[in-house]
């Protein structure tokens, strides 16, 4: 597995902690601010916290379902089923949520790194340091947007095989919005990935991203077929 050097990610850490038990600005706007932001002339919000948005409505989709299912007369047998996913999949939506807004403050800190003096060898050792610390940052927030909706395709799964019938779009809304929200995190470590120096760490992150992506592109795909039957 690989691991994060607390000092990578100190910062985000405590900022992330902090916005679980609240709201950070990006999560608690409303949407047509949401969607201002994104267009803005500005580098974030970007694709890392889209991704961590269309992740989460993936997921709300899919416990929507899972409500529109429970209690159902016609689905009566589906009822063990969703009330085991149904906690699942709200306990990872409160989780990527404030993924939105930390993976903006990732970046904050990167350009922080970026403006640091070098006028003498120690500083700019020192600016070479932060800077890879604060690319591993930037690459974490994604990858934990992609563990968390990989983490959910067994929920998802379930889901598909005993549903409310007149849910069929919106699951398959669900399933193609999970995809997505993962793929978009994929990318984002990727490119970031590039400019981090260590050869070692990058092999490691890129192996475990490649892994989950195939994962989740493949339970998309055997899902949504199963759904067109």
């Amino acid at each position: 597995s690989i691991f994060f050097p607390y000092t990578t990610l100190f910062r985000s850490k405590q900022w992330y902690q902090r916005r679980v038990r609240g709201h950070g600005p990006l999560q608690s706007s409303t949407v047509q601010q949401f969607v201002e932001s994104v267009g803005a002339r500005t580098s974030t919000p970007g694709g890392g916290s889209v991704s961590a948005l269309v992740t989460a409505l993936g997921l709300a989709l899919g416990q929507m379902t899972g409500w529109m299912t429970y209690g159902s007369k016609k689905h009566e047998g589906a009822e063990k089923t969703v009330t085991s996913v149904l906690p699942v999949l709200h306990r990872t939506i409160d989780q990527i949520t404030p993924l939105i807004d930390a993976d903006a403050m990732a970046f904050a800190n990167y350009l922080v790194a970026q403006k640091m003096p070098v006028t003498n060898e120690e500083e700019t050792l020192r600016k070479q340091e932060a800077l890879e610390e604060a690319l591993l940052t930037i690459v974490h927030v994604p990858m934990k947007i992609m563990e968390l909706g990989c983490g959910c395709w067994n929920q998802i799964e379930e889901l598909t095989a005993n549903y409310n019938s007149s849910l069929k779009s919106d699951l398959q809304v669900a399933i193609k919005c999970l995809e997505a929200g993962i793929w978009g995190a994929y990318k984002n470590i990727m490119i970031n990935l590039d400019d981090v120096v260590n050869d070692k760490t990058k092999q490691e992150i890129a192996a475990k991203a490649r892994k989950l992506l195939e994962s989740s592109e493949t339970m998309s795909g055997r899902l949504l077929a199963s759904l067109e039957k």
